[in-house]
């Protein structure tokens, strides 16, 4: 409340400030003028009496003293002008004290400068006055008063803010007392000192805090008394034992919630938690029957507490009840179990019952949760491996009774894991999640589905009578399959394959009929996707054999038993290494060294391929690094599968792994594919390579004649060497054929600008043949064999055939091929 006076205070002590100076500046002023004019009238006279007798002389010094004088006699003159009859005198005052007041105050006064003419005789005189004077007896009338009015102003807001600190503080303690007082200590007691309100509170705190203490102690007695006569009373009536078991049963009941009855079923106590659970205070439900207050709501819930009741109080034994539903006064309800019980004398007769129970509402529903989870799939909702296993059993078992046929499908989402990767697993959870929708609307409640895991579904289709009916099923199913999935706002497209296992009747398992649709959905995807097949058991054994394979492959890249051989490129016309192929084979540990034609074609169309790329590429620059001190302009090749390279991440990929060799430029790798895997998307494939190219890398086209070589392809491919296939040049010393081949892939290389470089070249004739067709660049075993990385810095040490190779090139070269026998080229490259 003090606090808040002080804006109120301010603007009074402002408004009556303001209007007292205000008052008391006006009188000042009026004041101060008055005597400023007397002054200046007083002066007036004196110079016409004391100048009279001079001017009738005249007497010029005379004239000019008494001018002078006149500024002595009065401070404010600052000019006096005497014109006559002999000339013109003044006398001006030329210093001044600086003044008392501050600039800005003469614009609050009224008093002004002013000039006044005096005749005498002939002559004039001018007196010119500036009021310093009388503004300087107004500034300190007005100067003293407003030091006293500051003082005052302070004075006033001490004495408040000291009320305010007094105030605060007796509040404060008050406080503290108080919780002292609450806490248990009732001897607290505030000091009666302060100010008058102060001393008033104190003492009336103290006044509540001994009448609060005494009653206090006055029931602490009561309650010792009602003790000590409790006990008495228990003694007296030998209740002891009683009074025993209903501890025990409280004690054994902790945590719950417990009801006691008399023999009439009426409620006596209800301990908190069972207030809360049925929603009847004790004040009220105490008096009332039980079934009033513990309501249950299941079926025959009530019968049963009853008579289970009923029976206690006449002597029964214990009463366990489980998964019961309980309905409070508010009309919510949970699932409970209780125990009743019969309240015993010591002698064992029965006194009443006691009424024990608990809300088990969570626990029952963590068991069914961990009960559906145990055999659901937590993403989908559709039933599990484990789930499944249940079923399937049952329907074989039911199609082997009845003689009816059952279809088990197996799905997988096409490109599942490449969408996957490129939009995020938000959108691949999105994706099978409507995928196991639409799976589930078309089982309904006559077929079952269930999820195996990843993008792997399981459809069972149950008494069937044809496959007709195993084909209109499926067609329908891919088809909805195959629609686009709407993810965060986007349309996403993606198809399934499914591969289909049909139980006849015979003697199979379900885990051999999954694992037959398993190798159904397998031929469905290298037959094209977006499909289903089903099982052929002629092809059961090809497909397992294919199957171990793959998996032998995948752990051979695991277990780090991949290597790289490397076979020199040489420049047969400067005798000059110009760089290696990275070439890849497989250290098998029984079979020896394996060529990659022999596994490769195993895992070309799995993810497999791609890590054996990456690693090829990690390998050939970490060689390629050591290799740089040696020769540093030597360039490794390296050959990347088409479904490596045509993944939408692989320049991104490509990009982190140059950067984990820092030492090795880009340049100095050269990518080498095969033009068959630039026809099932050229304009993909052109971005890609334009992409590696900005990064420095160079392009091959592999294998280039053999595939379905055009110049449309060479045209939109933009390669940077050809690499003409070794099937060709082995035999173009003795097959026309061949020759003109070879020939034709130089000239069309030659026409785009474009490098040539031939494989197996296995003679001195062959090369001495490609240099004299225009191709400098080979390699082959004629030049090295393919060679260990460890091999290659001590087989170029020891190469001395660059001397025969550069004798080759002194050949003329050839023209035309047209003037040559028909009957063969074996002396061609000797002419």
């Amino acid at each position: 409340m003090y606090s808040r006076l002080f804006l109120p205070i301010f603007v009074i002590i402002a408004v009556v400030v303001g209007v007292r100076y205000h008052l008391m500046l006006a009188s000042e002023t009026s004041y101060a003028q008055a005597r400023y004019l007397k002054d200046a009238g007083e002066l007036a006279t004196h110079l016409r009496k004391t100048l009279q007798p001079a001017l009738a002389t005249p007497d010029r010094g005379s004239i000019d003293a008494t001018l002078s004088s006149a500024l002595l006699l009065n401070a404010d003159l600052s000019a006096a002008r005497l014109d006559y009859a002999g000339g013109h005198l003044e006398a001006l005052r030329t210093t001044r004290a600086t003044p008392p007041y501050p600039g800005w105050f003469p614009r609050f006064s009224h008093i002004e400068s002013f000039n006044r003419t005096v005749d005498i005789g002939s002559a004039t005189l001018v007196l010119s006055f500036e009021p310093v004077l009388p503004l300087a007896q107004v500034w300190r009338s007005v100067h003293q008063q407003a030091l006293i009015s500051a003082l005052n102003v302070t004075i006033i807001y001490t004495l408040l803010g000291i009320i305010i600190f007094a105030n605060k503080r007796m509040l404060r303690r008050l406080a503290e007392a108080t919780n002292r007082f609450q806490n248990g200590d009732h001897a607290v007691r505030l000091p009666v000192r302060g100010t008058l309100e102060g001393r008033m509170l104190a003492s009336t705190f103290n006044n509540m805090a001994q009448r609060v203490q005494a009653l206090v102690h006055k029931l602490q007695q009561s309650q010792n008394d009602l003790s000590a006569q409790l006990t008495r009373t228990l003694l007296a009536q030998q209740q002891l034992q009683a009074e025993k078991d209903r501890i025990e049963v409280t004690l054994a009941s902790i945590g719950d919630a417990v009801i006691t009855t008399d023999l009439t079923g009426r409620i006596e106590t209800i301990n908190d938690v069972a207030q809360q659970l049925t929603g009847w205070h004790e004040s009220r439900a105490r008096g009332m029957e039980l079934h009033q207050v513990f309501i249950l709501a299941n079926n025959f819930g009530q019968h049963s507490l009853l008579k289970s009741m009923r029976a206690v109080t006449a002597g029964g034994e214990v009463v366990k009840v489980g998964n019961q539903s309980l309905r409070s006064r508010m009309g919510q309800t949970c699932t409970v179990e209780y125990t009743a019980n019969a309240i015993r004398t010591r002698e064992g007769e029965v006194q009443g019952a006691v009424l024990v129970f608990r809300d088990v509402t969570e626990r029952r529903q963590l068991m069914q949760q961990i009960s559906w989870q145990s055999n659901h799939d937590i993403l989908t909702g559709l039933p599990n491996r484990s789930a499944l296993a249940q079923r399937f059993e049952q329907e074989v078992q039911r199609a082997r009774e009845h003689g009816h046929l059952l279809a088990v499908c197996l799905f997988d989402l096409d490109h599942f894991q490449h969408v996957n990767q490129s939009l995020g697993q938000v959108v691949g959870d999105e994706i099978l999640k409507q995928a196991a929708s639409r799976l589930h609307d078309f089982a309904g409640q006559r077929h079952y589905v269930a999820r195996l895991g990843g993008d792997e579904f399981v459809l069972l289709l149950p008494e069937l009578y044809d496959r007709g009916a195993i084909d209109h099923a499926m067609s329908k199913l891919l088809a909805a399959l195959a629609r686009d999935y709407v993810c965060e706002g986007e349309a996403v497209s993606m198809s399934a394959s499914a591969g289909i296992a049909v139980y006849t009747g015979n003697d199979i398992s379900a885990d051999s009929l999954l694992r037959h649709a398993d190798q159904a959905l397998y031929q469905a995807k290298i037959t094209g996707r977006n499909r289903y097949h089903f099982f052929d058991a002629d092809l059961d054994e090809q497909v397992r054999t294919h199957y171990n394979r793959r998996t032998e492959v995948r752990a051979a890249v695991r277990a780090n038993e991949l290597a790289l051989y490397y076979q020199p490129k040489l420049d047969m016309r400067k005798g000059r290494i110009i760089g290696m192929e990275a070439l890849l084979r497989w250290a098998h540990p029984q079979r020896g060294i394996i060529g990659p034609g022999e596994f490769l074609p195993i895992v070309e169309h799995s993810d497999v391929i791609i890590d054996i790329g990456e690693w090829v590429l990690r390998e050939a620059l970490r060689q390629l690094q050591s290799w740089r001190v040696f020769d540093a302009n030597w360039v490794i090749s390296v050959n990347i599968a088409a479904r490596h390279f045509q993944r939408h991440d692989f320049v991104e990929r490509l990009t982190a792994i140059l950067a984990e060799y820092p030492d090795v430029p880009p340049h100095m790798l050269e990518l080498e594919i095969l033009e068959s895997s630039a026809l099932s998307d050229i304009a993909h494939v052109r971005s890609i390579m334009l992409d590696c190219q900005a990064l420095g890398i160079s392009f091959a086209l592999d294998d280039f004649g053999t595939g379905y070589s055009s110049m449309s392809y060479l045209k939109r491919l933009p390669a940077d060497m050809l690499k003409i296939d070794q099937s060709f040049v082995r035999n173009m010393l003795v097959d026309r054929d061949d020759l003109h081949l070879v020939s034709a892939v130089i000239g069309l290389a030659r026409s785009f600008g474009l490098g040539v470089i031939a494989e197996g070249v296995e003679t001195i004739e062959h090369g001495a043949m490609l240099m004299r067709l225009g191709c400098d660049l080979a390699q082959g075993y004629g030049i090295a064999r393919p060679m260990p990385a460890d091999e290659v810095l001590s087989w170029v040490a020891s190469f001395d055939k660059a001397a025969v190779w550069q004798a080759a090139a002194s050949l003329p070269p050839i023209v035309s091929l047209h003037g040559e026998p028909a009957g063969g080229t074996s002396q061609l490259a000797l002419i």
